[in-house]
């Protein structure tokens, strides 16, 4: 089951909500390919790996504050149903929380999971039996349904520290930490100085920043083929020689402190090209007078 057979809308969500609450979630599911699927729901935790966006399903104790079940009059949570090609089904998924919820975050997957492919070689039923699609649930509790949020960055750098006008990039590299137990973008700017003058700026790309994790610091994309990707945050010479600063300011709101660094410019390339010509005018210099 690929990810263009089937298709799972909307991808992703993110609520506040406050304990005790009840709150129901629409989905429209596709199957986009010319045989029909067999599949069946479930909803599993997760938490953040590591600092790239990936998450992981391992391990991860079940938070049983949190009760899902399915609104459909003739579907349950768990139960197959077949999904025929090109059919739109709809699905409703109900949350109910308790009144005595811990105020922090959860985060859950709602899963499609393929029974098979109405293949007649057995062994590729069992490989699609594994395969599965899901939308993420980003969940705060809270009591004012207005969180608290902080991040903080660690580890700010840039690439390389002293650079010729013309060769190479400059990269920017960070993480952005949350430590609160609420989940927050990272809304921000990377300025770049020279002489307390701006010379150029690029946008935090608003990734989530997970309860107790980090992640790479990415910019938004400036080429309009990508639509706003996130994309490295990198700035591309000439520059001219002299010393520059880059500033990395994240959103006031999240009570972050700005972090600076200092980098320099140098003009490697146009002196190592001034010495070339001059060597070879002197080895010229002094040809013409030996034949002379």
């Amino acid at each position: 089951m690929s990810s263009h057979q089937l298709t799972i809308n909307p991808a992703q969500l993110e609520f506040v909500i406050r304990p005790g609450a009840t709150l129901t979630q629409a989905y429209t599911v596709t199957n986009n390919g010319d045989t029909p699927l067999i599949l069946s729901t479930q909803v599993l935790p997760f938490l953040p790996s590591g600092s790239d966006g990936a998450v992981t399903y391992d391990n991860i104790p079940q938070n049983f504050s949190y009760h899902f079940s399915l609104s459909n009059s003739d579907l349950q949570l768990g139960q197959s149903f077949i999904l025929a090609p090109g059919q739109h089904r709809q699905l409703v998924l109900k949350l109910t929380l308790d009144s005595n919820t811990s105020l922090s975050d959860s985060y859950f997957t709602f899963f499609l999971v393929q029974q098979n492919n109405y293949s007649s070689d057995p062994y590729q039923s069992r490989a699609a039996a594994s395969l599965r699609l899901g939308s993420h649930l980003l969940f705060s509790a809270s009591a004012d349904e207005n969180p608290p949020q902080k991040l903080t960055v660690k580890n700010f750098t840039v690439s390389p520290r002293f650079k010729d006008i013309f060769f190479p990039r400059l990269t920017f590299n960070a993480e952005i930490f949350n430590s609160t137990t609420f989940f927050a973008k990272s809304v921000g700017t990377l300025t770049l100085t020279k002489n307390n003058a701006v010379i150029r700026q690029l946008d935090l790309f608003p990734q989530n920043v997970l309860s107790q994790s980090s992640r790479n610091l990415l910019c938004i994309s400036k080429n309009p083929k990508l639509a706003e990707e996130p994309v490295a945050c990198t700035l591309n010479p000439p520059f001219w020689p002299g010393a520059y600063t880059a500033t990395l300011t994240l959103d006031p709101s999240l009570s972050s402190p700005t972090l600076s660094i200092t980098f320099y410019v140098f003009p490697y390339s146009a002196l190592a090209l001034l010495f070339f010509f001059f060597s070879l005018f002197i080895l010229l210099l002094r040809h013409r007078k030996h034949v002379t």
